[in-house]
């Protein structure tokens, strides 16, 4: 969902409605955004965007894709200054935890396995 959101806002030539057509059909464009998943509206003016107009759900998705990447950002720089260097597969387990296809919990899971295993 969130690279098709991503494909959308800036691989796609988006439509681009004035500030007008928008207030014009309000009513129509939120009812466009609620409706149709992954749809974006882009308002501006001279078909400049300026603003987009998405679902809820579609902006807390974002947010949390954000604060994943954010945060596994952070924890491999913190692995690092401690003089450590993740392992090829560590930083596949890291990029599934940041693209939320693996919890955090199972990333340690399946680390702390490896290591028991030894």
């Amino acid at each position: 969902m969130v690279y098709a959101l991503v494909y959308a806002l800036v691989v796609a030539v988006p439509e681009v409605l004035s500030f007008r057509e928008f207030r014009a059909g309000l009513a129509g464009v939120l009812g466009r955004v609620r409706q149709s998943r992954g749809q974006v509206v882009f308002v501006g003016t001279h078909r400049k965007p300026e603003a987009v107009i998405m679902s809820v759900e579609q902006y807390e998705a974002l947010q949390e894709a954000s604060e994943r990447q954010h945060a596994v950002a952070a924890a491999l720089a913190s692995v690092r200054a401690e003089g450590l260097e993740p392992s090829a597969e560590d930083l596949v387990l890291f990029a599934a935890v940041a693209a939320g296809q693996l919890s955090t919990d199972e990333l340690r899971a399946r680390v702390l396995s490896r290591y028991r295993r030894q």
